[in-house]
């Protein structure tokens, strides 16, 4: 019966990890150059992330984290907010705005039967400057 402190212990295939011997076993069944080039490539990467003091799968996060650089956002690309320009300038194909002055009527405050408040809305009139 193993001791209890073996049991974490990753599996190995002869000398490497697991992973790799399963990469070994399927390319039995296909065996041509370049599958033996991809299987001496497999056992020679794994053999150098052990030397490394990494197990396969720890190798291969640091790679992922290597790829995806230093800055490692907590939010997704679209969610992230961008700085803003708020002085808009007009494109020469977009309409003109409208630059006439607004005139405000008083508002008038009415009570109707069933005791909502109506007010009037302010209008645009074009044309009219002060």
């Amino acid at each position: 019966m193993p001791h209890f402190r073996n049991t974490y212990k990753p599996a190995r295939f002869f000398f490497m990890d697991v992973r790799v011997g399963v990469v070994l076993m399927a390319s039995m069944l296909h065996i041509r150059g370049y599958t033996i080039a991809i299987d001496l490539l497999a056992v020679a990467l794994a053999w150098y992330i052990e030397r490394l003091g990494m197990g396969l799968p720890g190798g291969l996060r640091a790679f992922r984290a290597w790829l995806a650089g230093p800055y490692r956002p907590g939010l997704p690309n679209h969610k992230i907010r961008r700085k803003v320009d708020f002085q808009y300038i007009r494109l020469p194909w977009q309409q003109e705005a409208y630059n006439g002055m607004i005139d405000l009527k008083a508002v008038v405050v009415t009570k109707t039967e069933n005791d909502r408040m109506v007010s009037s809305k302010a209008e645009i009139v074009p044309g009219k400057q002060r």
